[in-house]
């Protein structure tokens, strides 16, 4: 029953932090694109923010004076202030400029410059390319069609829509391209806390480990486990309590499938090792044979696990996944230290765990 609490503050305080987590993201999310430009510029800029609410994107339309260190700092402000992206708009050189802030520090983290011949033919073609990007950015590519059929500079190649040129990207910082936040990372080290339950064996365990992702796909990976124990578990069987400590190792195949814009869904199966190390202690006022002390014992079992994670920034996520399996074989210890004791399941035929961590992203 000492267990319990402890189980319960862990669950309360991982819950509080994803929802944390999910109110900032959702706060954020409701933040506006902030367009830029001087009177001189409205056809440009009425367009773009036309565009932009026709996708459902909140947007605030400044109105600046041509001032190039007074536009930059304006840049500044909004960003500061929270706003999703910063557009700056040019109709006079045929120019736009987005900017997509790093979430954490707010400076600068992406840029993207478009620019072409400043025709009023340019117009639509100027403000679709530009809002194309910050969707693109904001919300995640339409399909993998678009982004492999992109020409250089981010346009599509060979578009003959734009009767008075190509558009002109110039590259943008070393973010530029990045994956989406939901994207599969090619190497995923989440570090988890685990409550693990064998019915009809020991009590509920905790413990800590490391899992690591290694994707094969766009959707597919290998994944690999371990973990070692905090609480041993237990069971007392008359005057005998026996102690086992339980450490896990497990690897298998996983499949995962975007979800949202942060959100990703996954499923995964494969074989697992649990090694059991027991200790016993027992009345001494009964006359029994002493338990047998530090008795190692093997259960092997498959699993499945699902789960979803929730990117917090483009390199780190929050986990949480249940696993649950059947035992190939499985673990028992005897209880005592003659040579003929009775002998009783420490690890049971099916088994559950809840798994929840922070995982580490490289793309």
């Amino acid at each position: 029953m000492r267990l319990w609490p402890v189980l319960l503050a862990g669950i309360l305080g991982s819950l509080v932090l994803a929802a944390a987590a999910a109110f900032a993201v959702a706060a954020g999310s409701g933040a506006p694109v902030v367009v830029l430009g001087t009177p001189e510029d409205e056809p440009l800029t009425g367009r773009i923010a036309a565009e932009l609410r026709a996708l459902g994107i909140a947007i605030e339309v400044r109105v600046v004076a041509g001032d190039q260190r007074g536009i930059e700092l304006e840049i500044e402000s909004a960003l500061r202030e929270g706003a999703r992206a910063a557009i700056r708009v040019d109709a006079q050189t045929g120019r736009t400029e987005v900017s997509i802030p790093d979430p954490a520090s707010r400076q600068v983290a992406l840029k993207q410059v478009l620019e072409g011949p400043p025709t009023a033919a340019l117009v639509p073609v100027l403000a679709v390319r530009t809002v194309e990007f910050v969707r693109a950015t904001l919300l995640g590519p339409r399909n993998q069609e678009q982004r492999s059929g992109r020409g250089e500079g981010g346009a599509p190649a060979g578009d003959a829509a734009n009767p008075d040129g190509a558009l002109a990207g110039e590259p943008g910082d070393e973010n530029d391209g990045a994956p989406p936040l939901n994207a599969l990372p090619a190497v995923g080290l989440a570090l988890d806390s685990a409550a693990v339950f064998t019915p009809g064996g020991l009590s509920t365990q905790l413990m800590v480990g490391l899992v690591a992702h290694l994707s094969l796909s766009p959707h597919f990976g290998f994944e690999l486990m371990g973990f070692t124990p905090i609480i041993s578990g237990q069971f007392d069987d008359g005057p005998l309590s026996l102690h086992a400590s339980t450490w896990l190792a497990a690897a298998g195949l996983f499949a995962r499938q975007p979800l949202g814009r942060r959100f990703g869904v996954g499923a995964a199966a494969g074989g697992l090792i649990a090694v059991l190390q027991s200790t016993g202690t027992i009345d001494p006022a009964v006359a029994l044979p002493p338990p047998g002390t530090d008795k190692a014992t093997m259960a092997v079992a498959s699993y499945g696990r699902m789960g979803v994670d929730f990117a917090l920034s483009r390199n780190v996520a929050l986990r949480l996944d249940l696993l649950g399996g059947v035992s190939v074989r499985r673990a028992v210890v005897p209880l005592d230290g003659s040579q003929d004791a009775p002998r009783r399941v420490a690890w049971s035929r099916g088994f559950a765990s809840v798994l929840g961590g922070v995982e580490a992203r490289w793309f």
